[in-house]
C-alpha cells in the first residue's frame, strides 16, 4: 500500500548520505526534500497539479507509474539522477562562460568606437582588444610568463602552442606565485612535470574554461576557443584584470593539487586496484587478491581518485578507462 501523503523527510546533516548532501546542494530545498523522501519510501500517489511533483518529473528525477487506483511517482536511481543534476550544472556553466566571453568582447568593441570617437590626437591605450594573427597569438601564449613580476595564473588545454618556462622561475618579490590548471586528461596525457619542475603549483579540475593567462595586475589573455589558437582578448582594464582574478581563483580553489608523484601516473599497484575496481569488486575482495590490508586498499583508490579528479569509485573508474590508464 503506497500513502497518499507522507510527513516532510528530514534528517541531521551530520547523518546524511554524501548523495543527500549533494542533492541537498544542486536542488532547491522543496525538491530535494521531496526527491530524498521519495527514495525511501518507494512510491507514493502523484498529485499532477502539484508543482513540486512537476518540477521532479522536469529535472528527470522521477517518472510516474501507472497505478490500479492512482498513478505512482517513483524516484529514479539516485546514481543516475545524480549525475543527471551534475550534468546540468555543467551545461548552465558552459552557458555561463560563453555569455562572459560575449561580454568581454562586446565591451572590447565598445572600448574602440570610444577610442576612434575621441578628437584628442592622444589615444590611450587600448583597455581590451581581439588578437587574431596566428604569429602574435603564439607571441603572445608563449612569451607571457616572461614578464612577469609576482604572480602568474594560468589554465591550459590540450590545444595551441605551449607558453615557454623558464627554469627554475625567478620572480621580483617574495610573494611569487605561478600556478597552472589543467585537466585530469591534458596531466595523463601530457603531464606536468616541466611546470612542476620550473616551480608552479599544478592543479587539475574536472570541467574549465577557455586557455587564459592572467600576469600580474598588468593583463590577462583570454582565448576565444578552448586552445586559444583561432583568436584571444588581450585585456588591460585593471577592473576587469581583477575580476578574471577572482574567478580564476575560485576555480583554484575547488581543483585538485597535483604533486610529483602524479606526473608520473599511477604506480603498479594502484593499476592493480584500479583493474579490480573497474571490475567491481568490493574493498575487502581487493584486499584479499592483492593481499593488502583493506585501509590500504582504500588509501589506493583514494589516489586514484585524485589523480583522474573524480567524485566516486564509479566515476573514478570510467575515469581511467577513458584516460587510457588500464593499458
Amino acid at each position: 500500500m503506497v500513502a497518499n501523503v507522507t510527513a516532510g523527510f528530514s534528517r541531521q546533516p551530520q547523518s546524511l548520505s554524501e548523495h543527500e548532501k549533494l542533492v541537498r546542494e544542486l536542488l532547491p530545498v522543496d525538491v530535494a526534500e521531496a526527491y530524498l523522501e521519495l527514495t525511501h519510501t518507494g512510491a507514493r500517489v502523484t498529485q499532477i497539479a502539484d508543482p513540486v511533483d512537476q518540477e521532479l518529473l522536469n529535472r528527470q528525477l522521477a517518472y510516474v507509474q501507472p497505478g490500479l487506483d492512482a498513478p505512482l511517482i517513483r524516484a529514479v536511481d539516485p546514481l543516475i539522477a545524480v549525475t543527471g543534476l551534475l550534468t546540468q550544472v555543467h551545461h548552465e556553466l558552459t552557458k555561463q562562460h560563453g555569455r562572459l566571453l560575449q561580454g568581454y568582447v562586446a565591451a572590447a568593441e565598445m572600448h574602440q568606437l570610444q577610442l576612434h570617437d575621441r578628437r584628442s590626437d592622444h589615444v590611450p591605450s587600448v583597455l581590451a582588444q581581439v588578437i587574431s594573427d596566428p604569429d602574435e597569438l603564439t607571441a603572445r601564449w608563449t612569451t607571457s610568463i616572461q614578464t612577469v613580476q609576482c604572480s602568474y595564473r594560468s589554465i591550459v588545454t590540450g590545444e595551441g602552442v605551449a607558453p615557454v618556462l623558464p627554469a627554475p622561475i625567478n620572480g621580483q618579490c617574495d610573494t611569487m606565485r605561478y600556478r597552472e590548471l589543467c585537466t585530469p586528461e591534458y596531466l595523463a596525457e601530457r603531464g606536468m612535470q616541466t611546470a612542476l619542475d620550473a616551480g608552479m603549483e599544478v592543479r587539475t579540475l574536472r570541467d574549465l574554461p577557455t586557455r587564459m593567462v592572467i600576469v600580474d595586475d598588468h593583463f590577462a589573455l583570454i582565448g576565444l576557443a578552448a586552445g586559444g589558437s583561432t583568436g584571444a582578448l588581450l585585456v588591460r582594464s585593471s577592473e576587469l584584470v581583477a575580476a578574471l582574478t577572482q574567478y580564476y581563483d575560485q576555480l583554484w580553489e575547488s581543483a585538485t593539487p597535483v604533486n610529483q608523484a602524479q606526473t608520473t601516473g599511477l604506480g603498479g599497484t594502484e593499476r592493480e586496484v584500479l583493474r579490480l575496481l573497474v571490475h567491481g569488486l568490493k574493498d575487502d575482495a581487493i584486499a584479499r587478491h592483492l593481499r593488502l590490508s583493506v585501509r590500504t586498499v582504500r588509501r589506493h583508490i583514494a589516489a586514484i581518485m585524485d589523480f583522474v579528479d573524480a567524485p566516486t569509485r564509479f566515476a573514478a573508474g570510467a575515469a581511467a578507462q577513458r584516460l587510457g590508464l588500464l593499458g
